[in-house]
């Protein structure tokens, strides 16, 4: 026969169709694998290292990009500084030569080319050179900066017309007094204001130049500022999705420990936790997996020890009751026949004063040998009283009852007959849903049948042996 664990039911040990099973996890099932199987396996990875050295990567990210990021955005932000500097620097050499000699011509004009002195006269010569020197240099980037070359070439070329004026000059502007004629004064004046016009149209060209290049270094300091934002988001972000893998790795066994506390808290068998890579949630979650064991063994003895009869090893009334209950409530769903049979000894009292209560043990023990033995393995028994027994049959109706109730009789029989000091017994038989669903209704019903039996048998001639 089958041994019944309380509160197991029939239902429990149906095989449900296949199809509730797997109707559920057909859509997205796969998917949803996936992304758990890469989640384990990272963080399996991740757990082949100590909390402590996790903790300490974690400090490392948060740490080593900052570190290496500020370094960088220190020397772009002095090299854009000192870049800065070296264009204005540039714009003021390159404007500087050009504006004097304009300045220069202006003051040569307005003073009608007067000097009293030598110390008056402008060094033509010098500052033609340096402006010579100007465009030379830059000429040299001009490639660099779009159309504005053209704006280049304009200056070079207004220059290069202004220049043969301010030679004429540096040769002819020297102290005046009394040795000039008119002539060469007019001469002067006039290639004075030539000069003054093309190098003003020559300045003017190179400022848009100088602006021009000072717009293209500005936005070359924009591309680095944005690329420097780019990367500083980009190493944060991969240190913040490394840090989350991190925490991940030691806060999911931590909640994975807690929700296996509370659950086997509430009661619940057979919870486990996960034991995963070699770190020190790896021991606990294995410690705690073997208390869970030990408890729920320890729970089992105890219930074990509350349900069964020590001394038959059959369920004892309240296991019996327990199950009879769960069974006949999802037989009456199925609307599926269940019996019930009642099995009393028959005058037990006499073995106990005539062979002594250790005989009348055995023969209790070895009665629920018998019955076992006879009943099918999807049958329970139970003893429900000092000398009476109840047997359980799920699927069973009446007719089927008899049957083994038949062969019951036959063993009972045969083993009173080789020994005297095993009894003899009666039997009652209750079915439902011919008897009714109620537990109480059937045991009931099986104890009159049973006393029916033992009162034929006593009108009959006393106990058969």
């Amino acid at each position: 026969m089958r041994w019944a664990k309380p509160g197991r039911s029939a239902a429990a040990g149906r095989a449900a169709p296949p199809g509730f099973i797997l109707a559920p996890g057909i859509c997205g099932g796969g998917m949803r694998d996936g992304k758990a199987n890469v989640t384990g396996w990272i963080e399996s990875r991740l757990r082949q290292l100590s909390v402590a050295q996790r903790v300490g990567v974690i400090v490392g990210l948060l740490l080593l990009p900052m570190a290496v990021m500020s370094v960088v955005s220190v020397v772009t932000l002095n090299g854009q500084e000192a870049d800065f500097r070296q264009t204005v620097q540039d714009s003021i050499d390159t404007l500087l030569p050009l504006s004097t000699l304009e300045l220069y011509l202006d003051r040569a004009l307005v003073d009608d080319l007067k000097a009293e002195t030598d110390t008056r006269v402008p060094d033509f010569s010098a500052l033609t050179q340096d402006i010579d020197h100007v465009f030379d240099k830059v000429e040299q980037p001009r490639n660099g900066l779009g159309s504005y070359g053209k704006l280049m070439q304009s200056a070079e070329k207004e220059w290069r017309a202004a220049r043969p004026s301010v030679e004429r000059l540096a040769e002819h502007v020297t102290p005046l007094a009394g040795t000039a004629g008119r002539g060469a004064e007019v001469r002067s004046q006039k290639d004075l204001q030539e000069a003054l016009h093309d190098v003003e149209l020559a300045r003017r060209h190179l400022e848009a130049v100088v602006k021009a290049r000072y717009l293209h270094e500005t936005a070359i300091r924009h591309a680095q500022i944005k690329g420097l934002i780019a990367a500083w988001i980009a190493t944060l972000s991969i240190a913040a999705v490394l840090i989350g893998l991190f925490l991940y790795s030691i806060l999911r066994p931590v909640r994975a420990l807690g929700s296996a506390a509370r659950r086997m808290g509430a009661g619940e068998i057979g919870v486990r936790v996960p034991v995963v890579g070699r770190d020190e949630f790896t021991a606990v979650a294995e410690r705690f997996n073997a208390m869970a064991a030990r408890w729920e063994a320890g729970r089992q003895r105890l219930i074990t020890e509350a349900s069964v009869d020590p001394l038959t090893g059959a369920l004892n009334r309240r296991g019996i009751m327990s199950t009879l209950e769960q069974e006949l409530a999802a037989h009456e769903r199925d609307l599926q026949p269940l019996s019930v049979l009642m099995v009393d000894l028959d005058d037990f009292k006499r073995i106990n004063d005539t062979f002594g209560h250790s005989a009348g043990d055995r023969a209790l023990v070895a009665i629920a040998h018998r019955i076992q033995r006879t009943l099918r393995e999807s049958d329970y028994l139970g003893r429900s009283g000092g000398d009476e027994f109840v047997a359980v049959l799920p699927g069973a109706d009446e007719d089927q009852a008899r049957i083994i109730v038949e062969r019951l009789r036959k063993s009972i029989r045969a083993g009173a007959a080789r020994d005297p000091s095993s009894p003899t017994a009666s039997i009652g038989i209750a079915a439902a849903p011919e008897d009714g669903w109620e537990a109480a209704a059937l045991l009931d019903r099986a104890d009159a049948r049973l006393y029916e039996e033992k009162r034929r048998r006593g009108d009959a001639g006393g106990t058969e042996r």
